[in-house]
């Protein structure tokens, strides 16, 4: 049978399904259009949530969809909407300098297939593509891709998972995402080494979640670095931690809001990292910390964190969070988010992080972001 090109009509069967599409198509306009003069104005929110898989039923219900649900799918791989145009049975689509055509071409594929159509023939030519698609041998819609000297608005993002201690059954679970992450690991935690080789095993890096004293009186745990001690337990408690963890680049604070304000402690705490070429990330449980700023000035690779991505345990609220610290990172090109190693967090990372490398976010230890 010949392709034909099918005249876009509504049937009155499905138009609740197709006005669902539009509704959240028009919510994906609205969380992702940008100014259109810069493209650094594009806002990075959240995407809406996916509406109900619709599988079209014909060729005119499948050029409709298509026609009302590509704005959503263009958003999720980070194409606004000055990039692209629409008329009846063909979409003009600016790729930007970042995103491959092939990546565009299998996002919009896969679009499609979802909907319940095919791609008939994808053709490049000149260095544009043309993705022709339908419904059985019937042509509906005529994709072209076409790239454009504008990037997307990203960053490097790093992601610490605090708290992980002996037993830790979810361990495996965070362990098993792709995307590198630092795990930051108590050192009390008697099988830490053998955590140690399992994040690195699969491409993330570790800390050592070093227990310091907070305010209120709260017990930080055995061993932790309290403002009492002398100049040499502190020392003695900080070599045993990093022994404890082996390869860890550096340390972060568990709890601390209490010793992270006094600079003797800081700077006793600091020159130890200093001597091995460590890392300190400054969890900053309190506004007070001096620990961050005294890192600097001792010439230490020093961070600060940018968000708790998990004071409630909520795994939507999380991912919210987790586009939050997608916005600070294309603002200033990369961002730090600190969870913990619960279920709703694991939940929300398995959810947003392969969104957020769709969009072009590039997911990094801490160890590979500029201090």
């Amino acid at each position: 049978m010949n392709k034909r090109l099918v005249k876009r009509q509504r049937h009155p069967g499905w138009h609740l399904a197709l006005s669902g599409l539009l509704l959240a198509s028009a919510t994906a306009f609205l969380l992702y259009a940008p100014a259109p003069q810069r493209t650094s104005d594009l806002p990075i929110i959240a995407p809406a949530p996916a509406p109900v898989p619709y599988q079209a039923a014909n060729a005119g219900q499948l050029a409709d969809a298509l026609y009302a649900g590509i704005d959503s799918a263009l958003a999720d791989l980070g194409i606004w909407t000055a990039l692209y145009s629409k008329s009846l049975n063909r979409i003009e689509v600016g790729v930007p300098a970042d995103l491959p055509l092939a990546e565009a071409n299998l996002g919009i594929s896969r679009f499609v297939q979802r909907l319940g159509g095919q791609v008939l023939s994808a053709n490049e030519r000149r260095g544009q593509v043309e993705i022709r698609c339908g419904f059985g041998e019937v042509q509906t819609t005529i994709f072209i891709l076409a790239p454009v000297a504008e990037h997307r608005r990203t960053g490097n993002i790093a992601i610490v998972i605090d708290d992980f201690a002996d037993p830790d059954p979810i361990a495996a679970h965070f362990c098993a995402i792709p995307q590198p992450l630092t795990f930051s690991i108590l050192p009390r935690a008697d099988q830490a080494p053998a955590l140690v080789e399992r994040a690195r095993a699969n491409g993330h890096e570790v800390l050592v979640h070093l227990p310091m004293e907070p305010k209120g009186g709260a017990s930080p745990g055995a061993n932790a670095i309290l403002v009492g001690l002398d100049d040499a337990e502190i020392r003695r408690r900080v070599r045993r931690a990093l022994q404890s963890v082996p390869h860890a680049r550096g340390i972060n604070n568990h709890m601390g809001s209490k010793a992270t304000t006094d600079e003797r402690i800081m700077r006793l705490v600091l020159s130890e990292l200093k001597d091995r070429n460590l890392l300190f990330l400054d969890s900053r449980t309190t506004a007070s910390s001096v620990a961050y700023q005294l890192a600097v000035d001792m010439d230490l690779r020093a961070f600060n964190r940018d968000l708790f991505i998990d004071e409630i345990a909520d795994a939507q609220a999380i991912q919210g969070k987790l586009w939050e610290l997608a916005a600070l990172a294309a603002q200033s090109g990369q961002a730090i988010g600190v969870g913990h190693n619960r279920r709703e967090t694991l939940i929300a990372l398995l959810a947003a992080l392969p969104q957020l490398e769709r969009r072009g976010f590039r997911l990094v230890p801490v160890s590979r972001l500029l201090p």
